[in-house]
């Protein structure tokens, strides 16, 4: 118990006064009497001889004594002060190395189940609130209690994306904190397979994590692509990339499907820790390709990648450069693009749905989707930095849909001009010396920024250079929409005037309806992998259209758990009680009163 006045306590002073005009009216008087004989015989009594004699405990003294004590305290205003509730803030893992099947039926189940038996150990007095970590941290339910927490698990959904751990445990902390009159405490239920989430020391509450998992070995299908083969007339490539996370060596059987059939299987080495890439030629005209590991591991969701091919629409690409050479080849080699070539000093600014500008920017932008390659000095579209030379790419995305199947971290550049990153830009790649890939919308339109130039970096030379360009053109020509999407990445996709209606399917049966706002739908978490189809309805309506999402990740197709250290908070002085809401002085004056009433009503009966 505490008291905000405590200084009121002297009115307790008061008692001993009550007390002493007690023991004066009790005394007895000296009365003159003509005569005491009647008196003599009865005999001496020691009571009546005493000069001093205590107060009788009448009622009235006690009501009085009572109405001091209550007024006294009341007026100190005390407060109770008890033990302090709990806020336990359950942070749910959904990333895609939780969909492993070594906890049965996965470790997103196991994690649900055990974050079942912990919020049922709560009092009715605690609250919890539930976290989804995922691409992006998302409150589920915040401060309720147990049973309607335990409620809101079963709305809870793993993902195949990757984890914002770090995102997700400062959103957890601020959600806890706002409890003041209450002790938090973050229980983290995960198999530790997140990117470090570095010094957490400011999270200020208590932080523990439950690891699940137990297996370590997994393969994966970690990326996948098509292109045209060069001076293949018909014909295509499709190129797989394999990885092996265990310590031992496996041979596995690897599936290509064409259009849903089964077109080609083979066997494929993996090394420990290795990988590898395997590739497949496809027919022309084809609008699904798919691969598929034969099973075994704990992971089957990165077992699958499928890619969507563009056909029966031909895009013109508008190639404005003075060294065509290298950027003509890796355009005309993607399928269903038509590429016109003109140089500097001809170009009369017309656009095209893309519109590649190679070491030259007007200055009046082309109408179309831009991809900006080297650009000069000077101009304010995307701002340079000096040139660096001997280039090696220290930050990159992998998931992001420029660099599908492509490995930055084997590219070596033998020069590059970074960018000064506009605010419209975000950074896809990055050097020593700055921002190397950009991408970004700039006044309505998409704009892609490569800070080098093809022949003279030496990356012509390289696969990953037509894997760039072929993805660029897919990132520009369908909206956001790639051949294959990153699991958490939101899109958007442009309709035609007349569609009313956009429905997607997927993976899971559920069928999701879809505003169109201004000429384009959003798709937002779009996390779970496997086979979307969006369906059009309206006097405009196209073909449906089919895009897969692929877990292809290396950071969540490697499942060994990894053991993470708790946070703990020190205990501030006093922290170890809280004020209750509850104050008590109110019932105090009350009970004064009461206790004043009676005392006033019994000494006017008695008087």
């Amino acid at each position: 118990m505490t008291y905000q006045q405590p200084d009121a306590l002297w009115l307790l002073g008061l008692i001993p006064v009550v007390i002493l005009l007690h023991l004066l009216r009790a005394a007895a008087n000296r009365q003159l009497v003509p005569s005491a004989f009647l008196w003599r015989e009865l005999g001496r009594d020691p009571e009546v001889a005493r000069r001093w004699r205590p107060p009788r405990p009448t009622l009235v003294l006690l009501l009085q004594i009572l109405a001091i004590t209550a007024a006294a305290f009341a007026l100190s205003m005390p407060r109770l002060t008890t033990p302090p509730g709990r806020h336990v803030v359950v942070v749910l893992d959904a990333s895609g190395s939780m969909l492993a099947t070594d906890e049965r039926p996965t470790r997103f189940d196991e994690a649900v189940r055990r974050a079942r038996l912990l919020l049922a150990t709560l009092s009715p007095t605690d609250v919890a609130t539930i976290v989804r970590a995922g691409p992006r941290p998302r409150p589920v339910v915040t401060a309720v209690d147990s049973i309607a927490a335990q409620g809101a698990l079963g709305e809870v959904r793993p993902g195949g994306g990757s984890t914002a751990m770090r995102e997700a445990l400062f959103v957890a902390s601020d959600l806890a904190r706002r409890s003041q009159d209450r002790a938090a405490e973050i229980v983290v239920l995960s198999d530790g397979a997140f990117v470090d989430p570095g010094d957490l020391s400011a999270l200020g509450v208590n932080t523990r994590f439950e690891i699940l998992g137990r297996d370590a070995a997994n393969r994966a299908v970690t990326g996948l692509s098509v292109a045209r083969q060069p001076g293949g007339p018909g014909t295509q490539s499709a190129v797989a990339r394999l990885a092996n996370y265990g310590d031992q060596p496996a041979r596995v059987g690897l599936s290509l499907f064409v259009d849903d059939v089964l077109s080609d299987r083979r066997d494929v080495d993996l090394a420990a820790k290795g990988q590898t890439v395997a590739a497949f030629e496809v027919p022309a005209g084809v609008r699904r390709v798919a691969v598929k590991l034969a099973g075994g591991d704990s992971l089957p969701a990165d077992d699958f990648a499928e890619v969507s091919v563009d056909i029966g629409f031909v895009r013109r690409v508008l190639l404005v450069t003075r060294r065509p050479e290298a950027l003509e080849r890796a355009l005309r080699s993607i399928p269903d693009l038509k590429v016109d070539t003109v140089s500097p000093d001809r170009y009369d600014g017309s656009g095209a749905e893309i519109v590649v500008l190679d070491g030259v920017v007007p200055s009046k932008l082309p109408s179309g989707q831009l991809i900006v390659v080297s650009p000069p000095a000077g101009q304010q579209l995307l701002p340079t930095r000096p040139e660096i030379e001997g280039v090696q790419f220290s930050d990159f995305d992998p998931r992001h849909p420029l660099l599908q199947a492509i490995d930055l971290s084997a590219v070596r550049l033998a020069r590059a001009t970074p960018f000064q990153t506009p605010p419209w830009a975000r950074v896809v790649a990055e050097a020593p010396g700055g921002p190397v890939i950009v991408e970004g919308r700039e006044e309505g339109r998409s704009v892609i920024g490569l800070g080098f130039e093809p022949s003279a970096s030496g990356i012509d030379r390289m696969i990953a250079f037509p894997l760039l360009v072929a993805n660029a053109i897919s990132f520009l020509g369908g909206g956001d929409l790639s051949p294959s999407l990153v699991p958490g990445r939101t899109v958007t996709l442009p309709v035609a005037p007349g569609v009313t209606g956009i429905a997607l399917d997927t993976p899971d049966g559920e069928v999701r309806r879809l505003p169109a706002d201004q000429g384009s739908v959003r798709l937002e978490e779009i996390e779970l992998p496997g086979r979307y189809v969006i369906r059009e309805t309206g006097i405009d309506a196209g073909e449906p259209r089919i895009f897969a999402v692929n877990v292809a990740d290396d950071a969540e197709s490697s499942i060994a758990p990894r053991p993470r250290q708790a946070v703990t908070v020190p205990p501030t002085p006093g922290g170890e009680k809280i004020v209750t809401p509850l104050e008590i002085w109110p019932f105090l004056v009350g009970g004064a009163l009461l206790f004043l009433v009676f005392e006033w009503w019994r000494f006017g009966r008695r008087g």
